[in-house]
């Protein structure tokens, strides 16, 4: 019966409103799954970025306390040496006190930390950190109250004697190898598990935001399902009222022309569109009954010649197209090849020379600065000796005061410590650079690696530190650092630095030749500069910028500077091959992008954008 109705109702219609009345009820059910899909979506969200801020905070004031209690320990270790300077002695048991407390800061802050925001800990890690509280509630305190014990020793000390300064160092030596610093140090280790605990709650956290997501887009989906079924069943119900006749009047005007008989007719069960439509029809057979038989058979030539040619035309495009596309592929594929070949040598290379740099200068520089300290002990102890034996042999004999204005022995006393200083800063240059090289490569990380950018740009730097230096022809090249904020970055540091140096070569080169024709004052005056911008994008990309002001580049070099063997540059000084491997190494190994803006007569400028996480591992 209620079906009946429903037919009647729909019959009653106008096919517009028919069609309407279908595309309402399908909307309909979009728009409201959409509403719901956003709304739960947005619930579980909130939820997940709520946990998220707490774990984040949590990391926090975990790494916040465990660099406080690092550095505590560090300064208290200082002491020990410093016991023979009471000034410098005093200034590092300020920097003590200052760590105490921020120590009894940080302590308080956790402790309110951990009580408010109990419901959002996972079972094991609610119950770890008030655990680890209680367990070294009072290290610290007792920590700092021992050491205040010993320093109030040391104060009641005559710090000018020999035996009083051994003493002092000797109760500071006991000090650091008591029982109370060991569970002093035990904060530490154990504040080590709970930052990683910590940032697997933040992983969870974030997974869950994911999560949410994914809940509310297949609501979406769900609610686009529905409405495709009931659209189905609209189209069911509507073919009955309006696709019927239609079919019905399409299946008589077919057989008028398959079977050449026009006496046929439509007949009209409706006052709408369509019984209109079908008179029309029935009028209309009549009148072409004679000019379609005539027709018939031009009409079914005609059909046969266009499918024969059309067949034959797809087929021969077809064919061109697949030759193309592989033409194309065997075309990128031997550049691509080319490329990594060109990389994997240039790096495999580099790495072996740096490695067997780094080695070969590391043991000898070590051994030399291991051993300056024993030489400035030593000498230390010589010039005291002499000091003392001038002090109670003032008037030596003629043959001892003859050779003494010989070695001119106040000078000797006077220049003897700034010879080992400035050897000891040698050595810390030469491990410096060293260190530098190794950071450049960084052959031994095939992987991805947690790095900071910055270092690699400074080790880099320091690599093309020969070429930015003053010359007898120019001044100095200016190197601006403009770094930001930077979170460590997930990449491969050695193919990523191998992209900086080719940037940063190419704007000395640029440089160099904007340089030539000009004098050493005109440089002076308006100098060469390479600037160096590094910032944060988002959460989850940084950008680096590295720009010059040379000569620039005109729009045709511009739009090829990242082709294969493409080079500006004389034979023998440029392969060409420097640019598209970094783009490569940006692109396709980091997941990133490497733009290049030049103006002619102002200076170049490479934007590097690159992710802070990969997600391409496997694709690399």
């Amino acid at each position: 019966m209620m079906q009946q109705r429903l037919g009647q109702r729909l019959s009653s219609l106008r096919v517009g409103q028919k069609i309407g009345l279908g595309y309402a009820l399908a909307l309909g059910i979009v728009v409201s799954g959409t509403i719901v899909s956003f709304g739960v979506g947005r619930h579980y969200q909130q939820q997940a970025e709520e946990l998220e801020e707490h774990a984040r905070n949590e990391v926090e004031l975990l790494q916040r306390l465990q660099v406080r209690v690092l550095q505590t320990r560090t300064h208290q270790q200082q002491l020990i040496p410093l016991a023979q300077y009471p000034e410098k002695f005093q200034d590092e048991y300020a920097h003590l006190l200052e760590h105490k407390t921020e120590i009894q800061e940080t302590w308080t802050e956790l402790k309110a930390f951990a009580a408010k925001n109990q419901t959002l800990h996972d079972q094991v890690h609610q119950e770890e950190i008030p655990a680890f509280l209680q367990t070294y509630d009072r290290i610290p305190q007792r920590y700092s109250q021992e050491l205040e014990r010993r320093v109030q020793q040391i104060r009641n000390l005559n710090l000018a004697l020999p035996s009083d300064i051994k003493q002092a160092q000797a109760i500071m030596l006991e000090f650091t190898n008591s029982d109370l610093a060991l569970e002093f140090d035990g904060i530490s280790d154990n504040l080590v598990g709970l930052i990683d605990e910590s940032y697997q709650e933040l992983e969870v956290a974030r997974r869950l935001r994911e999560q949410a997501s994914e809940v509310a887009e297949i609501i979406v989906v769900v609610s686009i399902g529905l409405s495709v079924a009931i659209a189905l069943l609209l189209a069911v119900l509507t073919s009955r009222a309006i696709a019927r006749p239609i079919q019905t009047l399409t299946s008589i005007a077919r057989r008028s022309t398959e079977e050449s008989n026009f006496d046929l007719q439509a007949t009209v069960e409706q006052d709408d569109e369509i019984g209109m439509l079908a008179n029309a029809f029935n009028q209309l057979i009549h009148s072409v009954k004679q000019l379609l038989q005539q027709q018939k058979t031009v009409n079914e030539q005609l059909e046969t010649y266009s499918q024969k040619l059309e067949s034959k035309v797809e087929e021969r495009t077809q064919e061109l197209n697949d030759k193309n596309t592989q033409l194309q592929q065997l075309l990128e594929e031997l550049q691509r090849t080319q490329v990594q070949m060109v990389q994997s040598e240039k790096m495999s290379a580099l790495g072996q020379m740096v490695a067997g740099i780094a080695h070969e200068i590391n043991n000898p520089v070590n051994f030399i600065h291991g051993n300056l300290t024993h030489v400035r002990e030593y000498a230390h102890n010589l010039l005291n000796f002499v000091h003392l034996y001038q002090k109670y042999y003032s008037d030596p004999i003629p043959e001892i005061q003859a050779k003494a204005e010989e070695l001119d022995m106040e000078f000797v006393q006077a220049d003897l410590p700034k010879m080992l200083d400035s050897m000891e800063m040698g050595t810390d240059r030469i491990c410096r650079i060293v260190l530098s090289l190794r950071n450049f490569s960084r052959m031994d990380e095939a992987d991805f690696k947690t790095v900071d950018i910055h270092e690699g740009i400074d080790s880099t730097l320091l690599i093309l530190q020969h070429r930015l230096k003053d010359g007898p022809e120019r001044p100095a090249i200016q190197v601006i650092r403009d770094y930001g904020r930077l979170l460590p970055v997930e990449c491969y540091p050695g193919q990523l630095n191998q992209a900086f140096m080719n940037i940063l070569a190419n704007a000395i080169d640029a440089l160099e030749e904007a340089n030539v024709n000009r004098t050493y004052q005109e440089i002076q005056e308006n100098p060469s500069q390479i600037t160096i911008r590094t910032s944060v994008i988002d959460s989850k990309w940084i950008r680096i910028e590295i720009s010059d002001n040379g000569m620039g580049m005109p729009e045709s070099v511009q739009k090829r500077i990242f082709e294969p063997f493409f080079t500006t540059k004389s034979v023998g000084k440029g392969t060409g091959m420097g640019m598209p491997i970094s783009y490569q190494i940006v692109t396709e190994k980091h997941g990133g992008k490497l733009d290049c803006f030049s103006t002619l007569g102002k200076g170049t400028e490479f934007i590097i954008q690159i992710p802070v996480q990969q997600h391409i591992r496997d694709v690399a």
